[in-house]
């Protein structure tokens, strides 16, 4: 084996964003993706925000993923972390991947080592004040396409985002899946169970995820409310796992006919690893967010076989081929999305061969090993 490839053994991942994460809520890609590195034989150190200084080792095949959780300084909402600026720490690693074109640390990493590589998912403005943008912008997007050994971006909506912007060195990798939580999930937990026993013998349509405006979590029940006027959909039962803001969520209770109150589950909180038996009793996954920067719960849905209507957000239009695998409603309006639910529910078969068809989508091009392998092309 040549000498630079016997070199090219320890990677470090800086999630800049200032936000503490919760390990066992989510379906944390960057876990994900560095277990797949360390698959590959790499060593892989992840930069988390956090509020106290920890380390955290997972252990996968002969490698290691070490999670840094650091204290960071939150300036509006970029993270900025002083032990990341020194050369000698830096130094450690033969490639630094950082994450979103708009976190300050992605330039000061890039101007402190040569070989880093930025992984970017946005597509809209998420991280920046709007006054601030355009300054930020043109102070670094010229110095971020240059530094950058390539970029790597998660949907093709996030690299025309990136190209209005004057920043070129792309390309499309996806988002991967990690399966790991759920393939060692074996018994289920009480709270999950109750919400099982609700499901049980009806018809679920089901979302997953934050109860806020802008994932249109009210579509949804006002086209379940139209559904249920039709004696034919009596037992289908509208399912929705997570929490959100209260003033919003109060006003999509408020929707709720008294009739139908007993017909719309609500559920604030399922451990990401025990949501695989919650996937398992839905007939249909919903997810008509207005803006989302891929979508984790659509490609999970997808990998347990369960058809999916969703809107056309950027991981929609990277996962979903419409009619083939999914379903995409390009209209946020209740009539377009009661249409495409009534035909899943009217045609049992279409239904399961779009379900067996996601899921084969997600096994073949969608598992973060091939997502590894994609950007390895460039990092080598």
């Amino acid at each position: 084996m040549c000498e630079s490839k016997k070199r090219l053994k320890r990677i470090l991942y800086v999630r800049s964003g200032p936000y503490v994460l919760a390990f066992n809520n989510y379906n944390l890609q960057e876990v994900g993706l560095g277990s797949a590195f360390c698959r590959k034989g790499y060593d892989f150190d992840l930069v988390y925000y956090s509020k106290e200084n920890r380390n955290q080792t997972i252990n996968v095949k002969e490698n290691k993923l070490t999670i840094l959780w650091r204290k960071g300084i939150k300036v509006l909402r970029t993270g900025i972390y002083s032990f990341l600026l020194n050369r000698e720490f830096l130094g450690q690693y033969d490639m630094i991947i950082v994450s979103e074109y708009s976190q300050i640390m992605s330039y000061l990493i890039a101007s402190r080592h040569p070989n880093v590589f930025l992984y970017n998912g946005p597509y809209y403005n998420l991280f920046k004040l709007p006054f601030i943008e355009p300054i930020y912008d043109k102070l670094f997007c010229k110095k971020i396409n240059h530094k950058m050994r390539k970029i790597f971006c998660k949907t093709q909506m996030s690299a025309d985002y990136l190209a209005s912007k004057g920043i070129t060195n792309t390309v499309v990798t996806g988002v991967g899946l990690d399966n790991s939580k759920f393939e060692s999930e074996k018994d289920i937990d009480s709270e999950t169970q109750k919400l099982l026993d609700k499901m049980k013998g009806k018809t679920n349509l089901l979302y997953i995820g934050s109860i806020i405006p802008r994932k249109n979590t009210e579509l949804i029940i006002k086209t379940f409310i139209e559904l249920r006027k039709d004696e034919n959909y009596k037992n289908v039962q509208l399912v929705l796992v997570g929490k959100g803001d209260e003033k919003y969520t109060q006003k999509c209770k408020s929707l709720i006919p008294d009739r139908l109150k007993d017909d719309v589950v609500w559920c604030t909180f399922i451990k990401n690893a025990q949501l695989k038996f919650v996937y398992k009793k839905a007939y249909v996954f919903l997810l008509p967010s207005i803006q989302e920067i891929f979508g984790m719960v659509l490609m999970e849905a997808m990998y347990f076989g369960i058809p999916v209507v969703s809107s056309h957000s950027a991981g929609a239009g990277t996962l979903i081929r419409n009619g083939e695998n999914g379903l995409i409603v390009d209209q946020f309006n209740v009539c377009s999305w009661k249409a495409a639910i009534e035909r899943l529910l009217n045609d049992v078969n279409f239904a399961s061969t779009l379900g067996d068809k996601a899921n084969k989508t997600i096994n073949k091009d969608f598992m973060w090993d091939s997502v590894a392998n994609k950007m390895l092309k460039y990092m080598r």
